[in-house]
């Protein structure tokens, strides 16, 4: 069998293909371009993949991926951000270039399957194909790729799914010298030049408008709406006698809300842009699942009801906190992904 592993010069996706080969698979390394500000693909990065590969005795090919990432993952998350929203670009990349950039050259190269470094795992079945948690779940990656298609999925292997981090890690010091291994991982906003606060100013119209409580009570002003998100605490620039959030974000009248933190949390929501790996009762308008709203957030048991082919309606046993336009929101059958979609 054949597999293209992805390559970022990290100490995940290095082991990957060192596992890959132990099982007497035929590996080619693939490192991938999208940002030349980005952590995962800069000049040190690419030398360390290659480096790894030259190690490991395996082919490696270097890929530039970096217009489609422009046009497919910074240009809208950057106009998602103008419109208000908080979106999650890693979710973007998985689905409309990463994933899909390893599979143009496994085709290429003939290859069988493709894997990467992420904690996460899949299970392949006769009634499909659905991501499912990895073993660690302090590093669980799953959340993440719930947008995968099908046929993406039926190609997909994750070598790290039954393993935890601190046994990745010292594995990978048995196998590869210091100088082969990143120090650190990946960040956040990959492409972000600048701290974010400062790209959003560069990129975006920041028109300053009133900060104001629930009740509607002016109490200062904020920079431009786009430089905040739902639950932000510091740098709201105002002072009170207690702790303040923000609340929400109000376009219309360019008003920044901020509350206590119990005005932030929220036990009822919709989420629009769906993407489903499994459905548990078919085209049924209602199901019961595990929800998580954001990355390494704990799940909480809740209750969705199909509004339409493309919205639901989510109401959570327990109310969250910062539930965020513009985040995604993960469904879980325990440890499965059913799908998700995009908070609103």
């Amino acid at each position: 069998m054949s597999v293209v592993v992805g390559m970022s010069g990290g100490v995940d996706s290095a082991v990957s293909a060192l596992l890959l080969k132990e099982l007497g698979e035929h590996v080619i390394g693939v490192t991938l371009h999208f940002s030349q500000h980005s952590a995962c693909c800069d000049i040190g990065s690419t030398r360390r993949a290659k480096a790894q590969c030259e190690h490991l005795g395996i082919a490696w090919h270097n890929v530039d991926l970096k217009d489609a990432f422009d046009c497919r993952v910074i240009q809208p998350f950057w106009e998602a951000v103008a419109g208000g929203a908080t979106p999650n670009p890693c979710v973007f990349c998985n689905e409309r270039v990463k994933w899909q950039g390893l599979l143009d050259m496994a085709g290429e190269l003939r290859a069988d399957f493709v894997a990467s470094g992420h904690y996460a795992g899949i299970v392949h079945t006769e009634d499909g194909d659905q991501i499912c948690r990895g073993m660690d779940r302090e590093k669980d990656q799953s959340y993440f790729l719930y947008r995968l298609s099908a046929e993406q999925r039926r190609r997909i292997l994750f070598p790290l799914a039954g393993r935890v981090k601190n046994d990745v890690v010292a594995l990978a010091s048995r196998w590869f010298s210091p100088d082969l291994l990143a120090s650190r991982e990946s960040q956040d906003l990959c492409f972000a030049e600048d701290p974010v606060s400062e790209e959003v100013r560069h990129r975006l119209s920041c028109v300053p408008g009133d900060v104001v409580l629930t009740d509607g009570t002016v109490i200062g002003k904020h920079q431009g709406m786009a430089l905040y998100t739902v639950g932000q605490r510091s740098g709201l620039g105002i002072s009170a006698s207690s702790r303040l959030y923000v609340v929400q974000k109000r376009r219309t009248t360019n008003e920044l809300v901020v509350g206590q933190r119990s005005e932030c949390m929220k036990g009822v929501f919709d989420a629009i842009d769906l993407k489903w790996q499994h459905l548990p009762t078919g085209e049924s308008a209602h199901f019961n699942a595990d929800v998580v709203t954001r990355y390494r957030s704990m799940p909480v048991k809740g209750s969705i009801d199909r509004v339409s082919e493309d919205r639901v309606s989510v109401h959570l046993a327990n109310s969250v906190f910062a539930v965020t336009p513009g985040q995604a929101v993960v469904f879980y059958d325990d440890q499965c992904i059913l799908g998700g979609g995009t908070i609103v």
